[in-house]
């Protein structure tokens, strides 16, 4: 549901932004920019609170309600200041959401030693299924199937695939949080050493824990990079490719089909390529998927070139959650993910409102031929680490 949500809204906010409400790139650029310095900001003290407290399920409760409620607000703005002072609402409040759940279930795949990529492949299916359909919606499809050609017209607005499908799915994930089983209060390792010593010292410790701030900045110019280039894919397709909106749907097919077959057997594969070895070989792919984008003028190879996204997803789901794990204190988990999403928003923050004024002052190719340069100085970093090389093998042993 949440994924799903995401699927929708990602796909369409900066359409909506620019051709329903009337904004510029470089307004554009702001807005996200604006929004994710307040996830930057929050993300760590929704962390420290969550670890401090162990509320970590009501937390996502509150993060669910407050994406329903400022959802709502956010579709009825109208003009650049509003827009701005809702979305730091909207990111603030819900800024908690995804690094809770990643807490609440690796928790749970750890304790019963399960792959934690079995169950982040159903946030992929909610994303394909509800990006396509969203997409198909808006622009209406057309095919021959047999000599026959079947065509439906687009029936739902930008404003409605942007916000009507993210409020109604995120209130059907407020509903089934009520569902999450209740931590236990005894014999359960995690919640008693959290309970126990948690404090100011354990959040220097983890802040000048060398192994996690590495992968903080190594996630910060790869991973995030790219997904900052992407937020602008929409625009670039629609507005300067003049392709159908519909292209959103092939977008979400390309990249997330082959990563719905890949992120199950995420741990096996990295396993047997060697931890190390897959991020070098994701950050290539990167680095050749935004080559690319920086010179298709087709959208259906521009959509093509999704096809390695698995790889990356695989890199960050299962390589870099796990390698977090690995290298911090149970009892720091919490903060350590909200931290984690805390630089991947500052990250994109400062990168999207860049490529926005490139967007808007350079071309929209330019973005992604810039986003190339940066993925490369990742993947030099990739390439000279130990840490990716030790951790790796402590992860194998275990």
């Amino acid at each position: 549901m949440l994924i799903g949500s995401l699927g929708a809204f990602g796909s369409f906010i900066n359409l909506h932004l620019e051709q329903v409400v009337g904004l510029t790139g470089s307004q554009i650029g702001f807005v996200t920019f604006i929004g994710l310095v307040v996830t930057v900001v929050m993300n760590p003290i929704w962390g420290y609170i969550a670890d401090k407290s162990g509320k970590h399920t009501l937390l996502l409760k509150m993060a669910f309600f407050a994406a329903v409620a400022v959802g709502t607000l956010y579709f009825s703005s109208r003009n650049f200041f509003m827009i701005v002072i809702v979305v730091i609402l909207f990111e603030g409040l819900r800024a908690p959401m995804v690094p809770m759940m990643e807490y609440l279930s690796t928790n749970y795949a750890d304790k019963y030693h399960y792959d934690f990529g079995k169950i982040r492949v159903y946030a992929s299916w909610g994303f394909m299924l509800i990006a396509m359909a969203s997409g198909f919606m808006v622009a209406g499809l057309e095919f021959e199937i047999f000599g026959h050609s079947l065509a439906f017209t687009g029936f739902m607005s930008l404003e409605f695939a942007a916000f009507g499908i993210f409020i109604i799915m995120n209130f059907l994930a407020l509903i089934l949080c009520f569902s999450l089983p209740k931590p236990e209060q005894k014999g359960d390792p995690v919640t008693t050493v959290k309970k126990k010593a948690f404090g100011k010292k354990d959040v220097k410790e983890l802040l000048t824990n060398q192994r996690f701030v590495f992968i903080l900045v190594l996630t910060m110019f790869g991973f995030m990079v790219l997904e900052s280039a992407w937020g602008y894919a929409t625009m670039h397709l629609v507005t300067v490719l003049e392709a159908s909106e519909s292209i959103v749907s092939w977008l979400a097919f390309f990249m997330v089909a082959p990563e719905v077959v890949i992120l199950p057997l995420g741990t096996i594969l990295m396993l047997k390529t060697g931890f190390k070895n897959w991020y070098i070989l994701s950050l290539i792919t990167m680095i050749g998927r935004l080559l690319v984008y920086s010179f298709a003028t087709s959208p259906m190879v521009f959509a093509f070139g999704g096809m390695v996204h698995g790889l990356m997803i695989v890199m960050h789901i299962t390589g870099t959650i796990a390698y977090i794990r690995r290298v911090v204190e149970p009892r720091t988990l919490g903060l350590a993910l909200t931290i984690l999403a805390s630089s991947m928003a500052l990250s994109r923050a400062l990168f999207s409102f860049a490529f926005g004024w490139v967007y808007e002052n350079i071309s929209s190719f330019a973005v992604f031929q810039i986003a190339a340069g940066i993925v490369l100085l990742a993947l030099i970093m990739a390439v000279k680490s130990k840490h990716l090389k030790t951790v790796g093998d402590e992860i194998g042993v275990a």
